[in-house]
């Protein structure tokens, strides 16, 4: 097998792997739909690259342990984006649920005041 075959059947797969972790996290709300939607992009992309580009010469300007270099950076780099979209995408989910019920809590709030008031005959206003 020829380097540069080697090259598009793991960017293919890289492409797919990257697909299917995506709509997987989409699947079990661990990501929003946002990161989701820009993910899916960029695996296609990868998807198409493999299919498309044919890197024939590439092996003059790079060798093959550089390769191996580099495609290890691009590995790392893709799953730390990857993990920091995770937590990114959690910790909005925790944001929002935490203003739900601050707002919950501001409701009751008013509503035992009102009570309060009510009881003892003192305008609301006044507290």
């Amino acid at each position: 097998m020829s380097p540069s075959l080697i090259l598009r059947i793991i960017l293919f797969a890289l492409g797919v792997v990257m697909l299917i972790a995506t709509i997987g996290s989409l699947a079990k709300r661990k990501m929003n739909e946002s990161f989701c939607l820009a993910w899916g992009i960029v695996s296609v992309a990868i998807i198409v690259a493999g299919i498309v580009l044919r890197p024939g010469e590439w092996n003059k300007y790079i060798s093959a342990t550089g390769l191996v270099l580099i495609l290890i950076i691009i590995f790392v780099v893709i799953y730390a984006a990857y993990f920091i979209s995770l937590k990114i995408s959690e910790l909005s989910r925790k944001n929002q649920e935490l203003a739900i019920q601050v707002s919950l809590l501001n409701q009751e709030n008013e509503r035992i005041i009102k009570r309060i008031a009510k009881s003892e005959n003192i305008d609301v206003r006044d507290l």
